[in-house]
C-alpha cells in the first residue's frame, strides 16, 4: 500500500510540473550586432549616405558589390561571408548625441533591429544615417527596423 501510494504521489508531482503552456518559446533570443566603426568608419550617422533611400526606409546589403555601389561616406571591406548589413535613414527633429542598437530574433523567427535616437535640443531636423552588421540571414528571413527619438535631459 505504501509502494502504491508513493508511485502515486511521484506521479502527481511529476505531472503538477510540467506545464502546457512552457514560455521556452515566447523568449526572444538578443544577438550581437557590431558597426562599421570597427571597419575604420567615423560619425557614420552623418556621414553614410544611401541615395537609393527614399523617407524613412531601410535596405539589407549583402555583398560587398552592392556595399560599393550603394553606400557612400566610407569605403571598407566588410567580410559579407558572415554578415549583412542593415542600412537605413530616419528623419531626426533635432540633433542626434548617439545611436543604440538593439537586435533580436522573435519566436515567430522574425529578426527586428530596434534603432534609439537619442536627441539633445539643439541642431535642425535631418535624415541620419543607421547601420548594424547583423550575422548573414537567409533570403526568406522577415527582417524589421522599429525606431524610436529619447530626448536627454539637461546633462550637469
Amino acid at each position: 500500500m505504501l509502494k502504491r501510494y508513493c508511485l502515486l504521489l511521484s506521479t502527481t508531482l511529476l505531472f503538477a510540473g510540467c506545464s502546457i503552456n512552457d514560455d521556452y518559446y515566447d523568449r526572444d533570443v538578443f544577438i550581437k550586432t557590431e558597426g562599421l566603426e570597427l571597419y575604420g568608419c567615423y560619425n557614420t550617422k552623418d556621414n553614410l549616405y544611401v541615395p537609393t533611400l527614399n523617407g524613412n526606409e531601410f535596405t539589407i546589403i549583402t555583398n560587398a558589390r552592392d556595399y560599393r555601389n550603394l553606400v557612400q561616406g566610407c569605403n571598407t571591406s566588410v567580410d559579407f561571408r558572415y554578415f549583412d548589413l542593415i542600412i537605413g535613414q530616419y528623419w531626426v527633429q533635432s540633433n542626434t548625441e548617439d545611436i543604440k542598437y538593439m537586435y533580436k530574433k522573435n519566436r515567430y523567427n522574425e529578426y527586428i533591429l530596434f534603432v534609439e535616437f537619442l536627441q539633445n535640443r539643439g541642431g535642425r531636423a535631418k535624415y541620419v544615417t543607421y547601420h548594424a552588421l547583423v550575422p548573414k540571414l537567409h533570403p526568406s528571413d522577415p527582417v524589421f527596423v522599429e525606431t524610436k527619438e529619447s530626448h536627454l535631459g539637461n546633462l550637469k
